[in-house]
């Protein structure tokens, strides 16, 4: 299923139109995807951002033209009994080095088959067309790249990795690359992904879980109700548990909220900032505002130089009227 797919069933089921998710998967992959239903979808913009961890599982010995298992073969390599017998007496030294230096930043070719556009056009309509064209190389982020296995499956050479990267990180395209550098040529086998930002896999609910409490309860609002009941159902303000908070007080929220200009000193700025924290020291840093529980919106803090600050909006998630009734 793809994930607009989810979307669509969730819609049936829950009766919201505005639904939107964080972080397309690619068909062949599995695993977590975020959701945000009404409101909540104003947060999908900052949560599309969130670096992600994956478990891939590549196969080499062929690249494909989509580098995962659905493409056709274009490159092929056939170890020979001296290149097995060698790379197991070596507990695969050349493929552990090869994965020990992916962490870092790198530039990456977006694939043909992707959704990356190109003077207007989606690259995988063109792929499908038989056209290669040229894609400029983007900077990614590899925090953390670690092997969990190596070896002979089925008369496959496959390895398992977990990699931490940042948005826009083509996993299928580090097997690809990863298999050309070693001159075996691979592909991605299976992708799973494992976390996105503070969202984990294991706290997750799966969809046939979700539409057998649907059958149950019935569709609407009584399954929201069951949502919220069972926990699956977060509240806004967890998509950003690991961005740095300004805890606002009434005045000053409500002004946000109302889109009103407003200065303060720097020293009372400060005071509003947790422990520890300073959001002038990077001026124009995104910001989570806060009052009392409730979350207001992002906020950027712009300092001049009579150190002033002025509390930008980025984007409101309150109404005034839910924040007075609070």
């Amino acid at each position: 299923m793809t994930s607009f797919g989810v979307v669509s069933r969730l819609r049936k089921m829950t009766g919201v139109r505005r639904i939107g998710h964080a972080g397309t998967l690619d068909p062949f992959a599995e695993g977590l995807l975020t959701v945000c239903l009404g409101r909540a979808t104003a947060a999908v913009q900052f949560m599309d951002g969130y670096d992600k961890t994956y478990r891939m599982v590549m196969a080499f010995g062929t690249a494909t033209d989509t580098q995962d298992l659905t493409g056709e073969s274009v490159e092929q390599h056939v170890f020979s009994e001296q290149e097995v017998a060698s790379l197991q007496a070596s507990d695969f030294a050349v493929i552990r080095g090869e994965i020990s230096r992916l962490e870092g930043d790198h530039q990456q070719i977006p694939p043909m088959y992707s959704a990356v556009k190109v003077d207007g056009q989606p690259l995988y309509k063109q792929a499908r067309q038989g056209i290669v064209v040229e894609r400029k190389p983007r900077p990614i982020t590899i925090h953390r790249a670690v092997l969990e296995s190596v070896g002979w499956i089925d008369g496959c050479l496959k390895a398992t990795l977990v990699i931490k990267a940042s948005k826009g990180t083509y996993l299928r395209t580090i097997a690809d690359d990863l298999g050309r550098r070693l001159g075996f040529y691979a592909h991605a086998e299976s992708l799973e992904r494992l976390q996105a930002g503070p969202f984990k896999l294991e706290e997750a609910v799966s969809l046939d879980q979700l539409w057998t409490w649907a059958d149950e309860t019935g569709f609407g609002s009584s399954f929201l109700d069951l949502l919220r009941d069972k926990g699956v159902l977060l509240e806004t303000g967890e998509a950003f548990r690991d961005f740095q908070s300004i805890l606002l007080p009434a005045d000053a929220a409500r002004r946000v909220i109302c889109g009103q200009r407003q200065k303060i000193p720097a020293d009372t700025i400060r005071q509003w900032l947790p422990d520890g924290a300073d959001g002038l020291e990077n001026e124009g840093v995104r910001l989570v505002a806060r009052s009392d529980t409730q979350l207001i919106g992002i906020v950027r803090l712009l300092t001049d130089d009579s150190n002033q600050v002025q509390i930008k909006s980025e984007r409101v998630m309150i109404d005034l009227e839910d924040f007075q009734r609070a």
